[in-house]
């Protein structure tokens, strides 16, 4: 009886590498300005088109969002969101879901935020 071989292959559909470095302003008071600077790398040999940044904040149910931008292969660039914390928001430790994706790619990281 003979042994059979078989190949696996594996497609990535994931531009490794899409979130790079990801700062904040630290703790925000209600009423206070909070924002969070992504830095976005397509380390790809393709373009990218349409990407945004995304940032969910789960337990507030508070979604935002960049507008649509492109990037070239082995190009940077920083974006910026800004939330106004309502008057009202509770302190405490909230997960933050940020998203960079557009139709083809998308990459996903997660952060605490701290509202006092």
């Amino acid at each position: 009886m003979g042994t059979k071989s078989y190949q696996i292959f594996l497609a990535v559909f994931l531009v490794f590498g899409l979130i790079g470095m990801i700062r904040d302003n630290g703790p925000a008071g209600t009423d206070e300005m909070y924002f969070m600077h992504v830095n976005v790398i397509n380390d790809g040999e393709d373009d990218l088109e349409d990407l945004k940044v995304k940032v969910l904040i789960y337990d507030l149910g508070i979604m935002l969002q960049t507008n649509s931008f492109d990037l070239d292969d082995n190009e940077k660039d920083g974006k910026f969101i800004f939330w106004d914390v309502p008057e009202g928001t509770n302190p405490g430790t909230y997960w933050a879901r940020i998203t960079v994706s557009n139709d083809d790619e998308m990459a996903v990281k997660h952060r605490l935020i701290t509202v006092v």
